[in-house]
């Protein structure tokens, strides 16, 4: 949640050139592990429907950052997240249906101005 700004301003950047999609996968952490204070409640999803649920938790938090951006829901047995090694997150550029880049992983190598780049150069 902490990039979602850096994530907007990049989608409103690139508004008309490029689409983007969130894919909400399995929960980075799940409040049963108490990983962090003050964190969303949102714990390990035991079926499709607690995941949506969470789906439509990041909708509301994240307010106008995601607006008129789908949000599609990894199943539960995580075929997105293992296709793509995306917990807790990842950025993918996908073009003529193959990957053309591949972002480090978050939080610690989720980087925005990386991509921005990227697409700079490439649409």
């Amino acid at each position: 949640m902490a990039n979602l700004g850096k994530f907007g301003a990049l989608r409103t950047k690139f508004a008309g050139l490029a689409d983007f999609v969130t894919i909400y996968i399995a929960e980075a952490h799940p409040a049963e592990r108490k990983h962090f204070s003050g964190n969303y409640a949102i714990d390990t999803h035991a079926d499709m429907e607690q995941r949506i649920e969470a789906a439509k938790t990041l909708r509301e938090e994240a307010g106008e950052f995601l607006k008129g951006c789908p949000i599609m829901v990894d199943n539960m047995d995580d075929q997105a997240n293992l296709a793509y090694a995306a917990l807790p997150e990842r950025l993918y550029v996908l073009m003529d249906g193959n990957v053309a880049y591949q972002g480090g992983l978050g939080p610690f190598y989720y980087n925005i101005e990386e991509i921005d780049d990227f697409l700079s150069k490439n649409i």
